[in-house]
């Protein structure tokens, strides 16, 4: 026979069994649910971080198309008024092929034959024809060339600067009177018909036609036109391009001879013999070697 607490107990049992199931039942699949949103919440999450940042990449390169087209318009319109500038500053100069002739800009009638190692191109002296060009142009590397006659010097001095620790490389070399042309025209844009004339020649009277000529800079090409100067490449010139024929064609406190203000990175082929000559006499002008007029147009 039950006693009476035992009695009660099975009772209290059996009125709260449903509860009894029902409530875990409730806990668990509410847990679930909680669980099942946080996934589908996270998951969503994701995916709209993950479409801003592909849409992100999809405007970035829209913009930089924007901003490359309208960089490549502004170049445009700035190349085109340098060149009207650069073709309105050589007319008013008398300087075109149509009005230039050996008269006008040869007056020596020596040292005139763009094809001959002595020949004199400055302010006073064109090349003649203007649109000539060299018949032995060779390449040199990386786009640039050379006249045949200043290649075998040109490569032993890199090959010999490199091996001192001093390498060079070039930046321009022959250039075209069609070349000279945008060339001349960039730095009229730049500076100016008179400031651009004080280092940058313009078309027809620029040794750089002749094939004979050539700038350089550092291996790196970190220091480059006037910066050059500064580098122990440009010591070790100064030394050495004689050996070679090359002479610095522009110095400083000579620009009432070369017309020119000085350029430690521009070189000249003048041959072996005479580079050296120049070299040991002190002579730095190749118009005061050869008493060849010079200065200003």
């Amino acid at each position: 026979m039950q006693k009476p607490h035992q009695h009660r107990f099975k009772t209290f049992l059996k009125q709260r069994r449903v509860s009894l199931v029902i409530i875990p039942l409730a806990i668990a699949t509410s847990v679930g649910l909680i669980f099942w949103y946080s996934t589908v919440t996270e998951a969503k999450t994701e995916t709209i971080r993950k479409d801003r940042a592909a849409q992100v990449v999809i405007d970035d390169a829209n913009i930089a198309k924007v901003v490359a087209k309208k960089a490549a318009a502004a170049k445009a319109k700035q190349e085109a008024e340098a060149q009207a500038a650069a073709d309105q500053a050589i007319t008013a100069n008398d300087a075109t092929a149509t009005t230039i002739d050996s008269l006008t800009c040869n007056p020596s009638k020596n040292h005139n034959d763009p094809s001959s190692v002595d020949v004199v191109v400055n302010k006073k002296h064109c090349i003649q024809p203007v649109t000539y060009v060299p018949g032995d142009l060779v390449s040199i590397g990386n786009g640039f060339m050379l006249s045949a006659k200043a290649v075998d010097g040109f490569t032993a001095m890199m090959a010999a600067a490199a091996a001192a620790d001093e390498p060079l490389s070039v930046t321009s070399s022959y250039r075209s009177y069609g070349d000279q042309v945008a060339t001349y025209a960039y730095w009229v844009n730049t500076s100016g018909a008179a400031g651009a004339d004080t280092y940058s020649a313009r078309p027809g009277y620029s040794e750089h036609q002749t094939g004979l000529a050539f700038d350089v800079a550092d291996a790196a090409k970190q220091y480059v036109l006037s910066n050059f100067i500064k580098t122990s490449q440009y010591q070790w010139l100064l030394t050495h391009a004689a050996e070679y024929g090359f002479v610095q064609r522009y110095y400083a406190g000579y620009e009432s001879i070369t017309g020119y203000s000085a350029e430690e990175w521009h070189y000249r082929y003048v041959g072996v013999a005479v580079a050296k000559d120049m070299q040991a006499k002190g002579i730095k002008t190749l118009e005061q070697y050869w008493n060849i007029s010079g200065g200003d147009y």
